[in-house]
């Protein structure tokens, strides 16, 4: 960076850099228009690689466990999932929630305490959930209740910053940033990771204060961050920056929550690019950019418009595999996690709809088709539904013979009989489908079959 900018370079050299770059024109309906709608598909342009070999460590908002979902599921060694908690843990649900860190500065507390355990506040970090009873919470970790004695609690604690620890030992981090909407505790000067309750407000209307982060503070702890892991690290840094796409449930600002939560995304956003410009084996991956843009019908699972729906995550996830990850033995192919890809985004497109699209994504990534049964049935399906009924038939076979104990191929096959007049091929079809599938009677009989049930 120069000065206050973000870049800086000669006329010329900004001009040549503009013509090699064949992404530089906003689509358009007429031009890459399938880049944007109905599913976005920002580039990604890596400027590091991780092996299976490497270790993962994820921390940050609630989107973060997608990530360390897929890349688990993958092959890779996720340190930030591989936790004993003991008996308050388990008892307490899903664990891995304790690590969704909805700040920057929520990040950098646990890390401080991990590496440090001098820092570590201990009990004071513990609120009396109601006065005079064994019932405590502790805002780092949620508002979960932990109704056990002190000592049991902060026993579970350090369970919990020995796995926080493994940041410093893992190989790529995968730091996703949600909020700067945060809360702030001036008697022990920290930053809270959730809202005080009120009764803890109302208790002590002092100690508590809600603050909105600038631009410079998001920054800061970025850089904070750094510094800190860099002190106890002995490998190089790797670090892939997300901004999670999950909105604000509610504000605490005197505006629409539609305002401030685009404040929240744009100023972390901002940030991270500044961040990733000055800082050696660290990238942003455009997660969010993959979900806000997309069509919001299939962007978000629920119907609520927050939680990103599981075919999206998939192609994002499946996106960081093969932009990021060397294609090694044991761990799935480029071509493989390609297939999970599109068959994904085939999904979300014929939940809206579009199937002339669906078939042509398809056409247009043929040998991932081929030879992939949950595939070939995508394809078959939509081309049924765009009358291409000669080519569906085809597609259907090929689905039938790679998932021979799934009845939909050799469903979608004879319903394409029908439609192609080809009654006695439907009989045939209908009788081996009586006997691979006995159970499924009620369909022979919606089709007016009268052969043997």
């Amino acid at each position: 960076m120069s000065g206050s900018n973000l870049e800086a370079r000669p006329a010329l050299e900004a001009y040549k850099t503009a013509a090699r770059n064949d992404l530089r024109r906003y689509p358009s309906p007429e031009k890459d228009g399938e880049r944007l709608y109905p599913l976005a598909s920002p580039s990604v342009r890596p400027g590091f690689s991780m092996s299976r070999s490497d270790t993962v460590f994820t921390i940050g908002s609630c989107f973060a466990r997608n990530v360390e979902s897929a890349l688990a599921s993958n092959g890779l060694v996720v340190l930030s999932r591989e936790f004993e908690l003991g008996h308050i843990g388990e008892g307490l649900g899903f664990a891995g929630n304790f690590f969704n860190k909805y700040s920057i500065h929520s990040i950098i507390n646990e890390f401080r305490w991990a590496m440090d355990r001098s820092t570590f506040p201990g009990r004071d970090l513990l609120y009396s959930a109601k006065e005079g009873s064994e019932s405590y919470l502790d805002l780092q970790l949620g508002s979960s209740r932990l109704d056990y004695p002190v000592t049991e609690i902060l026993e579970f604690r350090h369970r919990f910053l020995d796995v926080m620890a493994q940041a410093a030992e893992a190989d790529v981090l995968v730091v996703t940033l949600g909020y700067v909407e945060v809360w702030f505790d001036r008697k022990l000067d920290i930053y809270l990771n959730v809202a005080p309750p009120p009764v803890l407000a109302k208790r002590e209307p002092e100690r508590f204060e809600f603050r909105v982060l600038s631009y410079e503070d998001v920054l800061a702890g970025l850089r904070e961050m750094r510094e800190l892991l860099l002190k106890y690290r002995r490998k190089p840094l790797r670090m892939l920056l997300t901004v999670s796409p999950v909105p604000l449930l509610s504000t605490f600002r005197d505006m629409d929550v539609l305002v401030a939560n685009s404040y929240s995304k744009s100023v972390q956003r901002a940030a991270i690019d500044a961040f990733v410009a000055e800082t050696e084996g660290v990238d942003y991956f455009p997660s969010y950019e993959f979900v806000t843009l997309s069509d919001p019908r299939v962007a978000w699972s629920r119907g609520d418009y927050r939680h990103v729906s599981a075919d999206l995550v998939a192609r994002i996830m499946a996106t960081v595999l093969q932009r990021y990850v060397e294609g090694e033995s044991g761990l799935a192919s480029p071509e493989a996690v390609g297939a999970q890809s599109l068959e994904a985004s085939v999904r979300m497109v014929m939940k809206l709809g579009e199937f002339s699209e669906a078939v042509a994504l398809m056409e247009r990534n043929a040998k991932l088709v081929a030879g992939n049964g949950g595939l070939e049935l995508q394809f078959g399906t939509a081309l049924l539904e765009t009358g291409r009924f000669e080519e569906a038939f085809d597609a259907l076979a090929r689905a039938g013979e790679l998932l021979p104990n799934n009845p939909d191929p050799l469903e979608a096959q004879i319903q394409c009989c029908r439609k192609l007049g080809r009654g006695p091929q439907a009989e045939i079809l209908l009788a081996e489908h009586s006997g691979r599938f006995p159970g499924r009677s009620e369909f022979r009989e919606e089709q007016g079959w009268k052969g043997v049930l």
